[in-house]
């Protein structure tokens, strides 16, 4: 595939970064040196190879699930910006003073 100057602006744009002339000219060769090798690898017949989700042999690790003692209203609420007793304050979805 081959990219023009103008694709190379319209991706820089995308990406919200300023570059010099001298950058894209760079990019560009880098760009379709990319997209060349995209496509030697769109050409590999993978017809006879399972469906992976994951290369790697991850599994969870998972803590044991045991009961602890609650963290109790007052300390749950003491970096609330608001509460109101035992309840957290928010602001209604509509907009409300509190949302300032």
């Amino acid at each position: 595939m081959t990219l023009s100057r103008d694709d190379v602006d319209h991706i820089a744009t995308l990406a919200r970064i300023g570059l010099t002339d001298a950058e894209k000219d760079r990019l560009l060769g880098e760009l379709e040196a990319i997209l060349g090798h995209i496509a030697r690898l769109q050409q590999v017949d993978t017809s006879a190879l399972a469906e992976t989700a994951q290369v790697g042999d991850l599994v969870n690790v998972m803590r044991a699930d045991e009961p602890d003692a609650p963290i109790g209203a007052s300390a749950a609420l003491r970096n609330a910006p608001a509460s109101d007793g035992n309840y957290f304050v928010v602001g209604a979805i509509q907009g409300t003073d509190l949302d300032a």
